[in-house]
C-alpha cells in the first residue's frame, strides 16, 4: 500500500471524496502489483488509471463550469498538467515495462501532487459546490 485514504483531504463534497477513494484503491493496486513486478496486472491497472484519471478530471470540469467555479482555469491547468505528465509515464510504460520507472512516479511525483492537489484546489472546489 502506496497510500492511506485518511492521507487524502476530504473536501466535503460526497462524490469527489468517493472519487478520489477510487483513485487511491487503483492506485495502491498498481502499486502492489508493480512491487511484486506483476506485469499483467500491473498493464491492465495503467490502463484502468489512464481512464479513471481522465473520468476524474473532465467530471471535476464540468462541474467547475457549470457552477462557474472562479478557479477554473487554473484547477484545470493543473489537471492538465498531470493529465500530460501521468500519459508520459503511460507511454514509456508500455514500451518498456519497467516497474521501477513507474513505481518512482507515484511515489516521487503523484501522489505529492494528489495530496497537495486536493488541499488545495479540490477543497476550494468542493467549497463552492456544496454536498
Amino acid at each position: 500500500m502506496l497510500i492511506k485514504p485518511g492521507d487524502v483531504q476530504k473536501v466535503g463534497n460526497l462524490f469527489i471524496d468517493t472519487v478520489h477513494e477510487e483513485e487511491i484503491r487503483v492506485i495502491n493496486e498498481l502499486y502492489d502489483a508493480l512491487v511484486k513486478k506483476d506485469i499483467d496486472k500491473a498493464d491492465k491497472l495503467m490502463d484502468e488509471m489512464l481512464v479513471d484519471l481522465e473520468d476524474h478530471f473532465t467530471t471535476e470540469e464540468e462541474l467547475m463550469r457549470e457552477f462557474e467555479f472562479f478557479a477554473y482555469p487554473m484547477h484545470k491547468a493543473e489537471h492538465d498538467q498531470m493529465r500530460k505528465r501521468f500519459k508520459e509515464v503511460y507511454d514509456k510504460w508500455k514500451k518498456e515495462k519497467n516497474p521501477d520507472e513507474v513505481i518512482r512516479f507515484l511515489k516521487e511525483e503523484f501522489v505529492v501532487w494528489l495530496k497537495s492537489h486536493v488541499a488545495r484546489w479540490d477543497r476550494t472546489t468542493a467549497e463552492q459546490l456544496g454536498d
